[in-house]
């Protein structure tokens, strides 16, 4: 006799923990990648700001979904959540603050 109801039922458990594993190397390298190029974006943001006393918008929100597409990466190595991010899910846009 079989009891189906007590099956895990979080992403973990159906998917191996080996390919989970490949898949946190593979986020983690994302992360770097992409933590690396919102730092280059910064220095220049700053190139911009000294150019045309200016910040660029685009660039801005541009970066800002960077950075929350590193958290999502980072969230998926530590267990924090299980939706893949992107390119396997969807690209994070964050809502442009009114400072």
């Amino acid at each position: 006799m079989s009891d189906t109801s007590s099956a895990p039922s979080d992403a973990t458990a159906q998917e191996p923990l080996w390919l989970r594993f490949i898949y946190m190397i593979a986020y983690a390298l994302l992360a770097h990648v992409a933590f690396s190029l919102a730092l280059f974006l910064g220095v220049v943001q700053l190139v911009v700001i000294l150019a045309t006393k200016e910040k660029n918008e685009e660039l801005r929100g541009f970066s800002r979904n960077l950075v929350q597409y590193v958290g999502e990466c980072l969230s998926f190595v530590i267990f924090a959540r299980e939706e893949k991010p992107f390119p396997l899910g969807k690209f994070p846009v964050v809502t442009p603050s009114t400072e």
